[in-house]
């Protein structure tokens, strides 16, 4: 037999033995209300393997068509790929149901197939008024799968090779956009499937991935909150939306050939931060239950490209934005009632970038998550929870460019006082102490062309405040305390093209996420897909790469990707422990409380 047939029959048995590892692990909480519908036994034969899922017959009229318990849903093929966009997991989160928890999905009596729209959730508008529309949101009468943007928008998509069955359990990538909690990432798994596929002298040895991509609420949609939605409602829905369809997963991958005891978290940007906190939500608890089968995790291991450490509002500024957005649509009594009341062009023309109480400017990405009161799921920040040891112990893999600041900062940034003004008007909680202490740890002693002289000393303290170093951080906290038998790894992309290495960008934020959800195969996306199906980057790592070697306990070993020697080639190599990053990241760790990242002190 080829070695390389020996060596991938190996690697997925040593998958699966980790999977039921993993499995057989997981804590338990109280039995969350089961909204799904329940299988139909007249619709499936009743299961028989060790899953509990048995693999329904093909559609003798149309195999391209999957049938579950409350729609069918017909994929749109390549030559390589199979593609069911836009699947309702939830009902309209319009009217009655804003600021609510996602509610079921309707039953659909006729076969679904993608129109071809696109079936966004509302995007953010412009600050200025006079830049705003109410024209591009589709009303409550058009459903959302045949409108391009509408708050009937809770869908998924999933991607599966060409050949993939139903019951062949291949390893699924539960896949979160990214987009600062203000835009509607419309992504793409295609690509990924296809790069995860092994085939030899035209032999398929494996059929890859699958990968799950969704929408959820953004904006005034998902993320507003404050005493009036306390009384009638739910805060973050958008990371409830997310939750919501890893429960779909549970219960309806494996219908398009995936295996729901073998699922990815993945993330990058706002996807990164949102993972992380599924990561963290429930105190750690990542499990459900569902009928039959008992409670299951909803996720097996974790990769977070780039995440953000969002600043979790205070009551105040909860208040202060619902009040707002209330007003806004004439609200006077601030009633959630009447909010949902509001029509939708004029709730739509709300859902727009806000300053924080006594600020001017709003903050780059404004919109982001409210700590729940207790007994909810969202109790604390991310960095809280992982740094307390509250938060489900998987595999993962986290990591971050060397220049996550720089695109999130005005050029014109001249002066110590913009530098102080800039950072205010994201961390409102911030003393002068912390103030002065930032201005000395970021000089500004490089100046780039075009740009105000303390651009590139805001953009280093902007990328290592909300990105780098909470990213740093909790990944070393994660190694620290995850059992032995639980490894995670981290790395840095230090790789740039173009003007941006002349004109100061560098490696711009989240710029690994073309390389792995998009292009051809290389180092890093057979590192990121040998880790979704192994939950190891090294299983199937590319010829010639370096071993990626595990965080480990007080190590500190990262893999670093870098071309700033030589832009005709990339340089991959295992890295020491970083001191001087190591001290700047402890004394943004000790501004964390007033960076609304950790619960006030």
């Amino acid at each position: 037999m080829h070695p390389r047939i020996l060596v991938a029959i190996f690697a997925v048995l040593a998958s699966l033995i980790l999977s039921f590892k993993f499995l057989i692990s997981s804590s338990t909480v109280p039995e969350p209300t089961q909204w799904l519908p329940r299988p139909s036994s007249s619709a499936h034969p009743k299961p028989s393997s060790k899953s509990g899922f048995t693999p329904p017959p093909l559609n003798p009229e149309d195999p391209n068509v999957v049938e579950l318990d409350y729609l069918a849903v017909r994929s749109q093929n390549s030559e390589t790929v199979k593609s069911w966009w836009n699947i309702p997991y939830a009902a309209s989160a319009g009217a009655g149901n804003r600021f609510r928890r996602p509610q079921p999905p309707k039953l659909y009596n006729e076969t679904l197939e993608w129109s071809g729209k696109l079936g966004m959730c509302p995007r953010i508008q412009k600050i200025n008024a006079t830049l705003r529309n109410t024209d591009d949101l589709s009303g409550d009468d058009v459903p959302g799968i045949e409108a391009d943007s509408s708050e009937d928008c809770l869908s998924l998509n999933v991607f599966a090779p060409i050949d993939a069955q139903s019951g062949d359990e291949l390893p699924v990538a539960f896949v979160i956009p990214g987009g600062g909690f203000h835009l509607p990432g419309r992504a793409n798994g295609g690509e990924m499937v296809e790069k995860s596929r092994i085939e030899i002298d035209g032999v398929v040895v494996d059929k890859g991935i699958l990968v799950v991509t969704l929408y959820y609420r953004n904006g005034i949609y998902g993320f507003l909150s404050g005493d009036e939605i306390q009384k009638d409602g739910n805060f973050n829905g958008g990371l409830r939306d997310q939750r919501t369809a890893l429960e779909w997963v549970q219960k309806y991958i494996r219908y398009f050939g995936g295996n729901a005891d073998h699922v990815v978290l993945m993330g990058t940007s706002a996807g990164g931060a949102s993972a992380m906190l599924q990561l963290t939500g429930n105190g750690g608890d990542n499990t459900v239950s569902l009928p039959g089968t008992g409670r299951r995790p909803l996720f097996h291991g974790l990769i977070a490209q780039s995440p953000a450490s969002p600043t979790f509002y205070t009551p105040d500024q909860a208040n202060h934005f619902w009040k707002q957005v209330a007003l806004g649509v004439n609200c006077t009594d601030l009633s959630v009632a009447c909010v949902r009341n509001a029509t939708v062009p004029d709730l739509y023309w709300q859902n727009y970038p806000m300053s924080f109480p006594n600020r001017t400017t709003p903050p780059r990405w404004m919109w982001a998550p409210t700590t729940e009161p207790e007994g909810g799921i969202w109790t604390e920040p991310a960095p809280a929870a992982i740094f307390a040891g509250r938060y489900a112990k998987v595999p993962t893999l986290l990591g971050f460019t060397t220049n996550e600041g720089t695109d999130q900062v005005k050029k014109e940034t001249e002066t110590v006082e913009d530098m102080k003004t800039y950072l205010l008007d994201h961390y409102p909680l911030l003393s002068e102490k912390d103030l002065d202490l930032l201005v000395r740890t970021y000089p500004n002693d490089v100046h780039w062309p075009d740009s105000g002289a303390y651009w590139d000393a805001t953009a280093k303290a902007q990328g290592d405040i909300r990105y780098i170093c909470p990213t740093w951080l909790c990944s070393n906290a994660i190694a620290a305390r995850n059992p032995s038998s639980v490894p995670t790894w981290q790395y840095q992309w230090d790789v740039v093209y173009g003007a941006d290495i002349d004109n100061g960008y560098g490696t711009k934020h989240a710029a690994t996420v073309g390389h792995i959800m998009a292009g051809g195969r290389d180092e890093i996306s057979d590192y990121m897909i040998s880790f979704i199906k192994h939950l190891n980057p090294n299983t199937e790592k590319s010829e010639g790469s370096p071993h990626w070697e595990e965080l480990g306990k007080g190590m500190g070993r990262r893999l670093v990707f870098t071309n700033r020697k030589d832009q005709h080639g990339m340089t991959i190599e295992m890295q020491n422990h970083d001191q001087n990053r190591e001290t700047r990241c402890m004394d943004i760790k000790r501004m964390m409380p007033r960076l609304q990242m950790v619960l006030n002190e």
